[in-house]
């Protein structure tokens, strides 16, 4: 971690990109040294790299001796942080008095070897100046049986949501006032069934949506918001390629929530 003169925090993580090891599949101990690497790359992403958490996420899920093909999956990620030692999250100072938490979210429906569901978030602290950090975000293998996509992205927003209200909570104890929560999603099914008061087939979903319905009237969730998916920065949570718009805010610290909205709804201007 380093503190720069205009008073941003720098955090990577480049003693332990130092340590990292390609795996030689030819080796005996190809199979302890692809833990071991998974493990540390896991770990970098995890901290400071979101780009690469799709992918470690995704090399976890082998179990058992790897395959040629999953060495070189793997070996591909840790390439990448190599190849950049110096690449991490920066943290610019924001306006306080303007403060609110954006939180965008994705899954990608039984994308896994197994046949299950990739959901993920990405949660962002931005002000009015479109200044924007980073806070936390995930990419996991969900672990509830999705039958459709608009489960599985139901599942991303839950989830995305749960992470954010306790992020939110916490600024709003520290400032003593209310912060507005915005999440923003590509799926237009998610979307009308949450603001528009659409209805679904799956009972084992409308728990969920009822859930996230009663926070967006009750303004837990001041707006939900559907972009295009090429704006979507949660979409690197659930494919191997990272997204222009997450490497843009990843490199600028600037996001202009206004791209890329296709559908809101006009509500009184108020705080959660």
């Amino acid at each position: 971690m380093k503190l720069d003169p205009d008073g941003s925090i720098i955090i990577n993580q480049c003693r332990q990109i130092s340590k990292i090891q390609i795996v030689n599949e030819k080796e005996s101990t190809a199979a302890d040294t692809y833990i071991a690497q998974r493990a540390r790359g896991a770990y970098i992403a995890s901290v400071s790299q979101p780009e690469h958490a799709f992918g470690f996420s995704y090399a976890a899920q082998v179990t058992g001796e790897p395959t040629k093909e999953q060495i070189s999956f793997l070996n591909k990620q840790l390439q990448q942080q190599i190849y950049q030692p110096e690449r991490g999250l920066r943290f610019v100072p924001l306006d306080l008095a303007t403060i609110r938490i954006a939180v965008f979210t994705d899954s990608s429906f039984a994308n896994n070897p197994d046949m299950s569901t990739q959901i993920g978030f990405v949660t962002v602290i931005t002000d009015k100046d479109n200044k924007a950090n980073i806070v936390h975000w995930s990419s996991v293998k969900c672990k509830r049986i999705t039958r459709s996509v608009l489960a599985a992205e139901l599942y991303a927003m839950s989830m995305g949501f749960d992470s954010a209200s306790v992020i939110k909570s916490t600024i709003q104890q520290i400032l003593d006032r209310p912060v507005d929560l915005v999440i923003y999603t590509d799926s237009k099914s998610l979307y009308d069934c949450l603001v528009k008061l659409g209805s679904t087939q799956e009972k084992r979903l409308m728990i969920d949506i009822f859930s996230l319905r009663q926070a967006y009237e009750r303004r837990e969730i001041l707006e939900i918001v559907w972009i295009d998916g090429k704006y979507n920065i949660a979409d690197a949570m659930t494919k191997e390629k990272c997204t222009n718009s997450l490497k843009a805010l990843i490199e600028t610290n600037k996001i202009d929530l206004s791209t890329g909205i296709i559908g809101w709804v006009e509500r009184t201007i108020g705080t959660g």
